[in-house]
C-alpha cells in the first residue's frame, strides 16, 4: 500500500467517505502493535546473528538461550538488591560533606 492511501474497509466508510474516531484509534492501535512486533522481530534477529545462534544446531541454540537468559536475570536481581544501597550510601557521603 503507498503512503497516504487509506484503504476502506467496509461499505459505510466507502459510502461517507470518512472513518469515525474510534475506526481511527483502532487502525492506529493496529499500527503501533505491529510496530512493536516487528520491533521485536528485528531484536531478536540481531540477537541471532550477535550471538551466531543461526550457525548452531537446535540444541545448541537452546543453551545459548539459557545461558543468557540466565546471565541477564542475575544481572538484573545483582542490579536490583545492590544499586539501591549504594547509592544510599554515596548520598549519606555526600550530605556529610555539605553540612560539614
Amino acid at each position: 500500500m503507498e503512503r497516504g492511501v487509506v484503504r476502506m474497509t467496509n461499505l459505510h466508510e466507502v459510502i461517507t467517505g470518512y472513518r469515525t474516531n474510534f475506526q481511527k484509534q483502532r487502525l492506529m492501535a493496529m499500527k503501533t502493535a505491529k510496530r512493536v512486533k516487528d520491533s521485536f522481530y528485528w531484536f531478536y534477529f540481531q540477537y541471532l546473528l550477535l550471538s551466531c545462534c543461526v550457525d548452531l544446531e537446535p540444541w545448541e541454540q537452546i543453551v545459548i538461550h539459557v545461558f543468557t537468559a540466565t546471565s541477564i536475570t542475575m544481572l538484573v536481581f545483582t542490579a536490583y538488591v545492590f544499586i539501591p544501597i549504594h547509592l544510599r550510601l554515596a548520598f549519606r557521603f555526600f550530605l556529610q560533606l555539605l553540612v560539614k
